[in-house]
């Protein structure tokens, strides 16, 4: 394995899943592609070798992912189920750097196996596999079934696709490497069809993402000689559009995606009044991660997450020097990177 692979945690994480016979999934709130993908991949597979495997999220997802073979199972819910943690071998934590990126007060109340390839996680699981150089979570995911000899079948092996297209953009990121192409030829090999989940994924959006998408856009400011990019979007463009805020997942990479921005922000009204939610993205070697750690946020280098108190102006006047900073530390112009 190459250097920053996790080997230890991958045994330790296998002969846990060999033994168990029940087991509890969950990945962080506001779930994406990478975190539903690689949630739904494992318990089908954990349930191919006759174990008991439930997918916990405390958010919904997208609408994009309403086709994911084995969906159906998900429970969306603000707490674990009331056996938890009795009768429960162990929670599977997928994605989830900091033990709070789940959303349950009583995740550590049972045994905890954290799996994830956040640089910042924090080991907070009695059972730790983080990967660093993985391109998505699916990846170690598909590198436990090679460890424990279980089968790749279709249904696992779409979820695992929408964990890697998710989190490289399609292998269009510079997470991209020889593993994730490698996999996704698997993948393909074991009865994806991308052309079909491709459509689904980014081609087939509901009418209200499109007129959300539509608001929020015309928010779009630039500054710092158009080097920094910021979306906002309040409640009543929710309400305006018909859409929810799942539907706002990828909107940060259309102003990423400006010719000649290199950070972006995009800031949400949150749930909890006053209070933003960011969502901030970067090209090449602009670290936004660190700015997001300012404001106890986490996540990559290009792509990183945040909750600001105030409003969304207000926000958005402290970010923007912020991320003009990290541009100018940052140096020449980068090749793409990757989202969360």
């Amino acid at each position: 394995m190459s250097a920053g692979r996790d080997t230890e945690g991958l045994e330790a994480v296998a002969g846990l899943l060999q033994s168990g016979r029940r087991f509890l999934l969950t990945g962080h709130r506001n779930p994406d592609g990478d975190s539903l993908g690689s949630a739904l991949g494992l318990a089908l597979a954990l349930r191919e070798a006759g174990k008991e495997a439930r997918v916990v999220m405390r958010d919904p997802w997208p609408s994009a992912y309403d086709g994911l073979p084995g969906l159906e199972g998900v429970t969306v819910s603000e707490s674990l189920p009331a056996d938890w943690p009795g009768g429960w071998d162990a929670i599977v934590v997928l994605e989830c750097p900091e033990k709070e990126r789940p959303g349950f007060e009583n995740l550590l109340a049972g045994r905890v196996v954290n799996v994830d390839h956040h640089p910042g996680n924090t080991r907070y699981g009695h059972v730790n596999l983080v990967d660093l150089p993985a391109a998505a979570v699916g990846e170690i995911v598909a590198d436990l079934l090679d460890r424990l000899s279980w089968p790749l079948t279709r249904e696992i092996a779409e979820n695992l696709w929408v964990s890697l297209v998710s989190d490289t953009g399609s292998f269009r990121y510079s997470n991209t490497t020889p593993r994730a192409l490698a996999l996704g030829a698997r993948l393909v090999a074991a009865g994806v069809d991308p052309g079909e989940v491709g459509e689904r994924l980014f081609d087939s959006r509901p009418l209200a993402a499109v007129r959300l998408e539509a608001l929020v856009l015309g928010t779009l400011e630039l500054f710092d000689s158009g080097r920094v990019a910021t979306l906002l979007l309040p409640r009543s463009f929710l309400a305006e559009s018909g859409a929810s805020p799942a539907d706002s997942e990828n909107l940060v990479n259309r102003a990423r995606g400006v010719a000649g921005v290199r950070a972006a922000a995009l800031l949400r009204e949150g749930d909890v009044p006053g209070e933003v939610r960011g969502s901030l993205r970067s090209k090449g070697t602009v670290d936004v991660r660190s700015v997001a750690a300012g404001f106890g946020g986490g996540g990559h280098r290009n792509a990183a997450g945040c909750r600001i108190p105030g409003t969304l102006e207000a926000a958005r006047d402290l970010l923007v020097p912020l991320l003009s900073a990290a541009v100018d530390r940052a140096g020449p112009e980068p090749s793409p990177s990757p989202p969360s």
